[in-house]
């Protein structure tokens, strides 16, 4: 379980950086000035900060893997549009869904991996964690600049999209 709870991470982990990475190509070749980007991010941003305030009152009515499910399944919807979107406020709009979803996943990722490692194990956890989202936030730039200059930067959108789709499976299997 603990696998596939690093996995489905990553695949979130992953959903963070290709949004900050590619989202100011993409504005700019929507014809976006950078301080509006910079705004949409900031608007991400936000968002992911204002879902973990009232995290807990939706923590007390949906287990940690309904959350980390329905976060999937809205990221890759919002990356299956992001590149269909033109003006800056639908952008700034999805950007906003998406600080929303993937801003939840983070505390209910850290309370699964709590309930299902052993109590001597949690630091080895933590560490294999933190190691492997450290290296994918290397990696992952690296694979989507190539992907990007390759498909374009809304098939790097769509991919990304289509990888967290599939990946929505193994969220499912997810048990405490």
């Amino acid at each position: 379980m603990f696998r596939r709870l690093l996995f489905v991470n990553w695949l979130q982990s992953s959903s963070w950086d290709v949004h900050a990475f590619v989202l100011p190509v993409l504005g700019h070749e929507r014809g976006i000035s950078a301080s509006v980007i910079g705004s949409i991010l900031g608007a991400f941003a936000v968002a992911a900060a204002v879902i973990r305030v009232v995290l807990p009152l939706i923590a007390s009515r949906a287990s940690e893997r309904s959350v980390i499910l329905t976060s999937t399944v809205i990221t890759a919807l919002m990356f299956a549009i992001y590149p269909l979107l033109d003006s800056a406020w639908t952008m700034g709009a999805c950007s906003v869904m998406l600080g929303f979803a993937l801003g939840a996943v983070q505390p209910m990722v850290m309370s699964m991996l709590h309930q299902i490692t052993p109590h001597t194990r949690h630091g080895e956890a933590l560490g294999l964690r933190l190691m492997t989202i450290n290296a994918s936030s290397v990696a992952m730039p690296m694979l989507f600049g190539s992907l990007g200059a390759l498909i374009g930067i809304a098939g790097v959108f769509w991919v990304v999209g289509g990888v967290l789709a599939v990946g929505a499976r193994a969220t499912w299997g997810l048990k405490v």
